[in-house]
């Protein structure tokens, strides 16, 4: 059965998710989205009951296929989760309760936003670029790529698990070495993140507001080298770990502590499911964090830590007290070693 189902300016494959559930004798199903799409679910449910599954709908957020519903299946006993708007699983797969992984792609109309962009590009003299998209952009590639190629650029697209042009919130090795890198996604996220991995201008198209700007990041790296070099100083440090499917590293919080103690600074470890000021506060003040979970809260939001805050691969900064020779990419790096 190939039929796709229309849901406002999206399409989701809805035959190949009634395939895949009859395969694999699916009963109770949670659907689960992002907030931005969770507007979908209620269509998706009414369908898959029209069809005799017993449907749920996931209210917790779903920050990427890192983060899987699996308590909320586990509490109501529900074997699959449906997950909507995501590629597929990000860090660990649970094995806990079967997970099917179903992209959506956007329909509507934003090629005056991306001539407007490649022209931009164009004026600043570059000629060879790299592109990225979402998810949901992934059907738009090949048009997107071959608006590029008429503009004069050459174009240079790699791939991540096998998908051409995709980029996540946490991993953009599918952009290739270029003079400027074109983002394809909504909002500032996905392109703040390949500025900050390539080191290179990066100009984003958000195709859902028919936009474009050229991204800056360095409110950014002022701000990372400013925790850095304030967790340089600091004493005793809170050590956060996720409990999200994709976000848990114990082992990597267990190997900071322990480093951290061999440099007679005071370390704790703290396990939550969701991160925020409030319940950080509950612990007392420390004089600096690690962030051990979605890499991307001390990039977006790291004012939800109450004092400076570090991701791991940012530690050896720390560690080695100086800040020369900074990569942003250590953002997204969970190696802390210094050679000691």
């Amino acid at each position: 059965m190939e039929r796709s189902l229309a849901l406002n300016d999206y399409e989701i494959e809805f035959g190949k998710i009634l395939e895949w559930l009859k395969k694999n004798s699916a009963k109770k199903i949670l659907v689960q989205a992002p907030d931005g799409l969770k507007k979908i679910l209620r269509l998706i449910s009414e369908k898959l009951e029209e069809e005799g599954y017993e449907a749920y709908l996931s209210g917790s957020h779903a920050w990427g296929g890192c983060d899987i519903a699996v308590n909320e299946a586990r509490t109501m006993g529900i074997d699959t989760i449906l997950h909507v708007g995501h590629h597929g699983f990000v860090g660990a797969r649970t094995t806990e309760v079967r997970v099917l992984f179903v992209p959506v792609y956007y329909l509507g109309e934003f090629n005056d936003a991306l001539v407007n962009a490649l022209e931009d590009i164009k004026r600043n003299s570059f000629k060879k670029i790299t592109l990225g998209v979402t998810v949901e952009l992934h059907r738009r590639l090949h048009e997107i790529e071959n608006l590029a190629l008429k503009s004069g650029f050459h174009v240079e697209t790699g791939s991540l698990e096998n998908i051409t042009g995709l980029i996540i919130g946490c991993n953009y090795v599918s952009l290739r070495d270029a003079e400027a890198v074109l983002i394809v996604a909504g909002g500032r996220f996905h392109a703040l993140g390949a500025a900050l991995w390539m080191g290179r201008p990066v100009w984003r198209v958000d195709p859902y507001l028919k936009s474009y700007e050229k991204v800056d990041v360095r409110p950014i790296i002022s701000r990372r080298l400013r925790d850095i070099s304030s967790a340089m100083d600091a004493h005793s440090f809170l050590v956060v770990v996720s409990t999200k499917t994709g976000q848990a590293r114990p082992v990597l919080a267990q190997s900071i502590k322990k480093r951290l103690l061999r440099e007679n600074r005071k370390a704790d470890i703290v396990v939550l499911d969701e991160i925020s000021e409030d319940v950080l506060l509950n612990f007392g003040q420390y004089d600096a964090y690690v962030n051990t979970a979605c890499p991307r809260l001390t990039i977006d939001d790291p004012d939800i830590f109450p004092g400076p805050v570090i991701n791991p691969g940012e530690l050896k900064y720390v560690l080695g007290k100086k800040l020369e020779g900074y990569d942003s990419r250590d953002l997204f790096r969970f190696d802390f070693s210094i050679g000691a």
